[in-house]
């Protein structure tokens, strides 16, 4: 199974969205026994939940992010993903500053989809705000999409060889 690690500063905007997003198409391609994603931030102070922002925009696109618990990145946590998906450079950045032997998969959600403008971040901003960042992480998923399913595909093999 394919783990999907993605990170931003906070946890509680960027990545949970992107994270809900990713998980809608995971499910919508019925994936989810190939693909699994979570989300973490690597300047969280306590297990907030997901900002008001963030909520609304994905409210608007019918997803419920209630239950979200922003989550502190760990070692262990890098060392288990397949591939880590940062908003900026700063954070891709950050997580190689805790394990640099990650290199060959921590990328910038912007990078892995062939972008290279990092993911704005909305804290504190308005709901029109909120929603240009979900838009952006769309976009970068949706370019990001077909890289994603192949890397589900091998890692299947590889695994399904290994039995």
């Amino acid at each position: 199974m394919l783990q999907i690690l993605i990170v931003c500063t906070g946890n509680t905007c960027r990545s949970p969205m992107a994270e809900v997003l990713l998980r809608g198409k995971i499910e919508k391609h019925y994936l989810t026994d190939q693909i699994v994603v979570s989300s973490a931030g690597v300047a969280v102070w306590g297990e907030g939940g997901a900002s008001m922002g963030a909520q609304m925009a994905m409210g608007r696109r019918g997803i419920n992010m209630l239950s979200h618990r922003s989550h502190r990145l760990l070692p262990g946590d890098i060392q288990s993903a397949d591939l880590l998906l940062t908003m900026t450079a700063s954070h891709k950045a950050a997580v190689l500053g805790i394990m640099p032997e990650a290199i060959d998969k921590v990328y910038t959600l912007a990078e892995f989809a062939g972008e290279d403008r990092d993911i704005m971040d909305p804290y504190g901003e308005n709901v029109a705000v909120y929603e240009m960042c979900a838009e952006q992480i769309e976009k970068n998923l949706e370019k990001s999409w077909k890289k994603i399913v192949t890397l589900a595909g091998k890692k299947d093999c590889i695994e399904k060889n290994d039995e």
